[in-house]
């Protein structure tokens, strides 16, 4: 088969299930100050994901740098924005 035809056959892109985004559980989670205080500073680029992957883990929230990222980039399911 050629590239064309491995891209027209849909056997090959399986939907892709995965688990509700942990940051968007978290925000419905927390009281509403501290979910207000994690959005302001998610929404601020000059923050690192790592420095907020940091800050929650030191809260006893153990989300990876990776998933905020892709929290921040709307790549995740369950956005809750």
């Amino acid at each position: 088969m050629g590239l064309l035809e491995d891209l027209g056959d849909e056997s090959k892109f399986p939907d892709v299930r995965r688990a509700w985004c942990s940051v968007c559980t978290l925000l419905k989670e927390l009281p509403p100050k501290e979910s207000e205080a994690l959005k302001l500073r998610m929404d601020n680029t000059r923050i690192t994901h790592m420095a907020i992957s940091n800050v929650l883990k030191d809260n006893g929230y153990s989300i990876s740098d990776s998933t905020i990222g892709r929290h921040r980039r709307n790549r995740c399911t369950g956005v809750a924005r």
